[in-house]
């Protein structure tokens, strides 16, 4: 592999995948390059465009995913690995996007809401019922694939030391278009067309939205989820 883009949930990571998905299926990149690994049915699974006949660039991704479920990996020649189960360990130059936290957080109960994953109908309620601290949770024990109980600022810690010392590139997801254009700058990609996949509010129902939080609101979730903010002021402001 010589790039793995890494897949934190509600990232803008599927709007990437359908987009190199689209690069691959007109030519821009050689058949085959770009393996997308990700969960299917609590396993994982891997998706080719080149093994798809039925790619619709018009469609979410995760319509590809459900289409095209395999068990078996195949890395062949893919140069591009992405997905939510890429991890540290996997060669090549890796990239990851975060989130300001609140508007990640409402995008992913947006997004469970469709599927009848969200553990309360009000928005408060479901986070109050959650550990706090997503994006440092997720980096810990996907990407960096530690599994250890310690304490939340040390996993913090960890998180931001192996990003550093790995030379992870981080983007911010809130200006993604910026960062696609320095990707496709390193793919000798065309930026255009910019497809999206997942959007609230069009792929699905917008149950919560920002406008709607309080001030009070938002000062509880800023210290509920204290390290994900550190961690998101660290590497995009």
């Amino acid at each position: 592999m010589e790039y793995c883009f890494h897949h934190v949930p509600k990232t803008a990571g599927s709007s990437l995948q359908l987009r190199l998905a689209h690069r691959e299926h007109i030519g821009q990149l050689p058949k085959g390059s770009t393996l997308v690994v990700y969960p299917m049915y609590n396993e994982m699974s891997f998706y080719r465009v080149s093994e798809d006949p039925a790619f619709d660039s018009t469609q979410p991704i995760k319509e590809a995913f459900l289409r095209t479920h395999k068990n078996s990996n195949s890395n062949g020649k893919a140069s591009i690995v992405c997905g939510h189960y890429t991890n540290i360990t996997q060669p090549g130059q890796h990239f990851l996007w975060l989130r300001e936290p609140l508007a990640r957080d409402i995008s992913h109960f947006n997004y469970d809401y469709k599927f009848d994953n969200h553990l309360a109908d009000d928005f408060a309620t479901h986070l109050s019922m959650m550990s706090g601290n997503f994006l440092v949770l997720w980096l810990y024990g996907k990407y960096l694939g530690k599994h250890d109980s310690v304490t939340m600022e040390q996993r913090y810690k960890i998180v931001v030391e192996t990003l550093k010392n790995k030379k992870v590139t981080v983007f911010d997801s809130d200006k993604f278009e910026d960062s696609w254009e320095k990707i496709c700058k390193i793919l000798k990609l065309n930026p255009e067309p910019r497809l999206q996949s997942n959007r609230s509010g069009k792929d699905y129902k917008k149950i919560q939205d920002i406008k709607d939080c309080s001030d009070k609101f938002k000062t509880w979730h800023r210290s509920y989820n204290s390290y994900d903010y550190l961690l998101y002021e660290q590497f995009c402001t």
